[in-house]
């Protein structure tokens, strides 16, 4: 719901320790109502004048305060343009679209692309953001991680955010049928 969790280096990948503190009878698994429980949480965090709404003003101070890495703005990596401009000649040889250069802001470290998640809860658009719209977007965001529909979730059945991916990506084994290349060997 885009409360930030950050780990030192070298620390586990945070989503553990969000997932930790969400799953509140600790069975290893987070329920619909557990999810939900814990957006209430944060959204008790963000609404600073404890009116049961989350203002413009309070939004702002979310994305300048307390997790401005998911600002739509934030710099890009160097080569970011170029591998861009690659993907979309690429593409456009194949006959397809291009894609925008994946995730952005909170999208980059969340397991749903959602640029800004606490913007987007705002259901109705009237730029305020109710408890109750609140509870509803963590109740859509669990039934789109629950692809199986089992109505609980384990932290090994949430998929790697991008950034995960990225921190991860080197340390991957090769697979045996690239490593079989490699030396010389071939599985056809």
């Amino acid at each position: 719901m885009g409360e930030p969790f950050r780990a030192a280096p070298g620390q586990p990948y945070p989503s553990a320790s969000w997932f930790a503190g969400a799953d509140k009878d600790h069975d290893g698994f987070l329920t619909r109502a557990e999810m939900v429980a814990d957006a209430a949480r944060f959204f008790a965090t963000l609404d600073l004048d404890h009116d049961g709404q989350l203002t413009p003003d309070e939004v702002g101070a979310y994305e300048r305060d307390i997790a401005p890495e998911t600002s739509l703005f934030a710099a890009r990596p160097d080569d970011f343009y170029e591998r861009t401009n690659r993907r979309r000649h690429n593409a456009d040889a194949m006959g397809r679209s291009a894609d925008y250069g994946g995730p952005m802001g909170a999208g980059r470290y969340a397991w749903l692309n959602i640029p800004e998640p606490v913007a987007a809860a705002d259901l109705d658009v009237d730029r305020v953001i109710t408890a109750k719209e609140f509870a509803v977007a963590a109740s859509s965001a669990f039934d789109r991680l629950d692809v199986l529909a089992r109505g609980r979730l384990g932290l090994a059945d949430l998929p790697h955010t991008p950034a995960q991916d990225a921190i991860d990506g080197p340390c991957r084994p090769t697979p045996k049928s690239r490593q079989r290349d490699q030396e010389g060997g071939s599985d056809q």
